[in-house]
């Protein structure tokens, strides 16, 4: 399947694959990607590259007790990397798999296990789920976070198992009572190193008796839980309708088939059906999606090439609802309409001024809202539809300096809205 002229306009499919699945296009990264064309531009997305370590330059604390300063260094460098990355796609998946399969700061007390769990996503995230839900079930801060490293043969903890099958990879009613306490079974046995770092398997501490789990027998351990999993008949359309809903802001049932179909094909790779979503994208027309706070600022600091300070950005984006490595609950970030709560608009605003403020004079993002040039500002941003609707144009068109110009497009809907 390839882009063609009867379907979204190739300049505004460009800004859209890059909005929706990546992390956004700075301005001359914008040109350059355009003159590539979509078709390429799925292919670059898409195909295997070296990936840096958002945290390489940070010393990342293992100490349950980490200072509030160290922590927002930590959270700091991966906003930092968001913004700067050279692997949009395998960051955005491990974005989203942090609000898919979910730790948080609020019960995982050491940097390093968040850290490390990340990397874990940025690693395995775009090729086969089944191997990294295989690995994030025995990840230490997932063990924190959902109890397994308390899990014992003689005191087989249910959380994570219920937890796998309802928000990981099956969905509500696909599973029952018995599976959940088979599973929380088969599971047992596993804890963290003294350090906090790798995981450990005790055979004492581990109830090894064959199970019957979503009507497979002999379930015993991890690997024969994820082995029912992966070949549950509901799991395709369970990781379709997550990348249906994140990319083309739909769970049409049509489009959940195709979907789950592309996953089955493409050996249950994350990458494959994230592809065929975008391709589905730019050859159709997707539903809007409101961006969340963190996607929305690394999308316009990369286009105005700004870094904002730590500590403000991470207050603000605490004040925002969408805080990085303390997702507010096990079913991770709310969605869509829920970003215009009016403290996520505050927050929102906020930022963007500073952002505004701290956007060099020669960058295009300013130079476009100096001239009051707003077709160019939109295209720079990569406004939904390709443009300013009138009641922004309205509103830019009256602001008082070229920065509160700036500030006011990089909130507006057409900027939110990708």
């Amino acid at each position: 399947m390839h882009w063609h002229p009867d379907d979204m306009d190739e300049r505004e499919a460009v800004a859209w694959l890059h909005r929706r699945v990546g992390l956004g296009l700075a301005p001359d990264e914008l040109e350059a990607a355009r003159g590539r064309g979509i078709d390429a531009e799925l292919d670059r997305l898409t195909r295997p590259s070296e990936a840096t370590d958002p945290w390489a330059a940070v010393d990342v604390p293992t100490d349950p007790k980490a200072s509030t300063p160290e922590r927002v260094a930590v959270i700091a460098a991966w906003l930092d990397h968001l913004a700067t990355t050279s692997t949009p796609l395998v960051d955005r998946l491990a974005w989203t798999l942090h609000g898919w399969l979910v730790s948080s700061m609020a019960k995982v007390t050491s940097p390093a296990q968040m850290v490390n769990q990340i990397r874990l996503y940025r690693y395995l995230g775009a090729g086969r789920f089944p191997d990294l839900l295989r690995a994030v079930s025995t990840d230490p801060a997932m063990l924190a976070y959902l109890d397994g490293r308390d899990s014992t043969a003689g005191a087989p903890n249910e959380n994570f198992s219920r937890e796998v099958m309802e928000l990981f990879a099956l969905g509500v009613g696909n599973y029952t009572e018995a599976d959940v306490q088979a599973g929380a079974r088969a599971l047992t046995g596993w804890t963290a190193d003294p350090a906090g770092t790798t995981s450990v398997f005790h055979q004492e501490r581990h109830d090894d008796t064959p199970q019957r789990y979503l009507d497979r027998s002999g379930v015993h351990d991890v690997d024969s839980v994820i082995a029912a999993i992966q070949t549950h008949p509901a799991h395709p359309t369970f990781v379709a309708t997550r990348v249906a809903r994140e990319v083309l802001g739909t769970d049409d049932p049509d489009t959940v088939r195709s979907l789950a179909a592309a996953y089955e094909a493409g050996d249950r790779r994350l990458d494959a059906v994230v592809l065929s979503a975008a391709r589905m994208g730019v050859d159709g027309e997707p539903a809007p999606v409101v961006l969340a706070p963190v996607p929305w600022l690394a999308i316009v600091r990369r286009a105005t090439g700004v870094r904002t300070a730590p500590t403000t950005t991470v207050s603000a984006l605490r004040t925002a609802g969408q805080l990085p490595l303390a997702p507010p609950n096990v079913a991770g970030w709310p969605r869509d309409t829920a970003w215009f709560s009016s403290s996520t608009v505050v927050a929102r605003a906020d930022l963007a001024a500073v952002v505004a403020h701290a956007t060099a004079p020669d960058q295009p993002t300013l130079v476009a809202a100096t001239a009051g040039d707003l077709d160019t500002l939109a295209d720079l941003l990569g406004a939904h539809g390709g443009h300013f609707g009138t009641a922004t144009t309205a509103a830019l068109e009256g602001a008082a300096t070229p920065h509160l110009r700036l500030a006011l497009a990089l909130t507006s809907p057409e900027v939110v809205i990708a």
